[in-house]
């Protein structure tokens, strides 16, 4: 259903392949004069049709509810299943807008995947929230996550911070909603968002996996000769050793195997182009930072990290592997933004006690933001499947 552009809310009962909220919008000489009632607690609130009242009354009732929520929920601790075990579902560039049939659509594909999937977390990375009035979007975003009963993490984009609120503010609004495991880490480097996700075994709370977070920045002024994107901070950098040394020297001297994830990509996205097999689309240039900041080198040196999981380039969904480290694109999961190549998911597998990941993709729906485009893909499936390292071994092998 289309929004038009005198209209008045009105609550409805859709099914939630069509309507997160339950609300819809409908033109004004459909709904005449009639008020309406939510029901809540088997009592009737009568409102009326006036615009600003509705939308001030559904969000305090939402920012209630989530303040109740926060008081009595632990955060959850991520384990590694009985099956050794643990799933990681990576949504992209959702840009979810507060109030909008588009994003409406994109959580239907995340509602659809955690159904399906079952994960044991949920990780967005960046351009999480485009929305001017963010508070609200973010709230909102918040509640449908809350809805899943799943953990979920962010990390911030280069548009995220584009809105009504900061980095800090963004992190202060989520940190305390149920399920929700995003930190906002050390003050002390640059960025908001830096922190370390720590994955139990199945059968003690001894760490076993990590998960890396990290702050990709923005965009540059146009005035400035540095190119288009900030890079990752050197004080980012040194966090990223001192916390994977500390790991390694509290595992007797051996790295764990470890994920990262921020959103814009980093320059060696460009390198695996050119050397080796990649698998997945790329369909659009790789728009990274012009500058260094030598992230990949640290990893590579501290050995820990398997893969790095990053979005931005909404055109791309491709995985290869250099030097061992294997760099990947998730798959846009917004049809508020550009892109034609589908919407959807990735799905991460990690293996207990093993340096050994799968990994792949998943398409829900066709999309073109330009035209409009948006429809149930009929080819719902494992696409471009690779198991890390294994899978790369043998293009190695096939090469020499």
């Amino acid at each position: 259903m289309k929004h038009e552009k005198d209209t008045d809310l009105y609550i409805c009962n859709i099914p939630d392949d069509y309507c997160i909220s339950g609300i819809f919008r409908k033109t004004t000489n459909q709904l005449k004069s009639r008020p309406f009632g939510i029901k809540m607690n088997n009592s009737i609130i009568i409102i009326s049709k006036m615009k600003k009242l509705i939308t001030l009354v559904l969000a305090l009732i939402t920012v209630s509810i989530l303040s109740f929520s926060t008081g009595k929920t632990s955060k959850p601790v991520l384990k590694f299943n009985p099956d050794g075990k643990f799933k990681i579902v990576q949504f992209t560039d959702v840009h979810f807008k507060y109030d909008s049939y588009r994003s409406d659509s994109a959580m239907v594909i995340v509602k659809k995947v955690v159904a399906s999937e079952k994960p044991d977390l949920v990780i967005f990375t960046g351009d999480v929230v485009c929305s001017e009035d963010t508070r609200k979007a973010w709230l909102s975003f918040s509640e449908t996550m809350t809805g899943l009963k799943t953990p979920w993490a962010i990390v911030l984009g280069n548009h995220d911070i584009e809105g009504d609120l900061t980095g800090i503010q963004i992190m202060e609004t989520i940190v305390k909603m149920p399920y929700c495991i995003t930190e906002n880490g050390p003050k002390d480097i640059a960025g908001n968002g830096n922190y370390v996700l720590k994955i139990q075994s199945s059968k003690s709370s001894k760490t076993e996996a990590l998960l890396y977070c990290l702050d990709s920045h923005s965009s540059f002024k146009p005035q400035t000769n540095l190119g288009t994107y900030e890079w990752i901070a050197f004080s980012q950098v040194d966090w990223y050793r001192e916390e994977s040394r500390s790991f390694t020297k509290r595992n007797g001297g051996i790295p764990l195997p470890a994920l990262a994830f921020f959103h814009i990509p980093l320059p060696e996205y460009k390198e695996v182009l050119g050397n080796g097999k990649t698998i997945g689309i790329q369909e659009e240039t790789i728009c990274s930072p012009e500058m260094n900041s030598g992230l990949y080198t640290a990893m590579l040196e501290s050995g820990d990290v398997m893969g790095m999981f990053v979005g931005h380039d909404h055109n791309n969904n491709y995985i290869g592997c250099l030097r061992n480290i294997c760099l990947a694109y998730g798959n846009c999961s917004g049809r508020q933004c550009y892109g034609k190549i589908g919407r959807g998911a990735r799905v991460i597998e990690l293996y207990e006690g093993q340096r050994k990941f799968d990994t792949w993709i998943l398409k829900l729906y066709e999309c073109n933001r330009d035209k409009d485009i948006w429809f149930p893909a009929n080819d719902y499936g494992k696409k471009f499947f690779i198991s890390y390292p294994d899978t790369f071994r043998e293009e190695q092998k096939r090469a020499l």
